[in-house]
């Protein structure tokens, strides 16, 4: 299980298999990085090295009790390709991951990174404001979240269905899996990271993004509703492009992974991604 240990001593834990061209992932709120084991096994049979890591205070990372900031974690991020001296890389997020991402771009550069993978981003900006009038209501996050800090495993239950989408039952393993995931992690850590997320703006990081982007969603989210997150991001990056995907809700990297597997392959393995402005469109299908 191998480990780094970050300038403030905080140790984070990653995996790395597989040769060729290297994919990094950031995992979503809540989870770690066994989100992704499914996908990065079949990338690395298809000829990808895949790193996955658990992001501080989640999964076998080490525990964090201090102020949660995306610069923080955008440097962790930062402290792990350094590490391993990766180059050319494709950076995979999922919701809150591609914040992770955007910041890490922002504010390290794109030296080590040739393209990124937005699956089901919450970006650019999910709460309401005055100038995002069609975002969530401030009393909306707050009930959501004293729901959470009251009984998370309740919580996470309630809402595995429009997670996973109700058109799309995933295995009972899996959903016992993913709710561990949310359930070991303090719950202090689950509310403010969630309200990192939510309330961070990211349009101005996006219009600067100097690399290839593409954008996974799905158009039957109800976690990160596409016409506020998804089609928004696609619009503010200089060089991206939006694949969505009917039938789609936020897990699915799960209920499409076979669909979202052949995307990041083709991404990664092209030597300069092209991107157009043009939006792919794919009818449901499932793993």
């Amino acid at each position: 299980m191998p480990t780094l240990s970050t300038a403030d001593r905080t140790d984070i834990h990653y995996t790395d298999a597989g040769t060729g061209p290297t994919v990094v992932f950031t995992h979503s709120w809540g989870l770690n990085s066994g989100q992704w084991a499914d996908l990065a096994e079949r990338l690395v049979q298809s000829g990808l090295r895949c790193v996955r890591y658990d992001r501080r205070g989640h999964g076998a990372s080490g525990r964090y009790d201090g102020e949660w900031t995306l610069d923080l974690l955008a440097d962790d991020l930062a402290a792990l390709l350094a590490y391993l001296d990766v180059k050319d890389v494709t950076l995979v997020g999922h919701s809150l991951g591609c914040g992770e991402i955007v910041r890490y771009l922002s504010r390290h550069g794109s030296t080590r990174v040739s393209g990124a993978v937005f699956v089901a981003p919450q970006l650019p900006l999910l709460i309401k404001t005055a100038d995002n009038p069609d975002g969530v209501e401030e009393a909306m996050l707050d009930a959501m979240l004293a729901q959470l800090e009251a009984d998370v495993r309740q919580w996470c239950i309630d809402n595995a269905a429009p997670f996973f989408g109700a058109n799309h039952p995933v295995p009972q393993g899996v959903l016992a899996q993913t709710i561990e995931q949310i359930v070991a992690v303090p719950v202090q850590t689950l509310v403010a990271t969630q309200r990192m997320g939510a309330r961070t703006d990211y349009r101005a990081e996006l219009v600067d993004l100097d690399l290839p982007v593409l954008v996974i969603h799905g158009d039957a989210d109800v976690s990160a509703p596409i016409e506020l997150t998804g089609r928004r991001t696609a619009a503010l990056l200089p060089q991206g492009e939006l694949m969505e995907i009917s039938g789609a809700a936020h897990g699915l990297y799960v209920t499409h992974a076979h669909t979202i597997c052949g995307a990041l392959a083709a991404f990664a393995t092209a030597k300069t991604p092209q991107i157009t402005s043009q939006r792919w469109e794919f009818s449901s299908s499932t793993t």
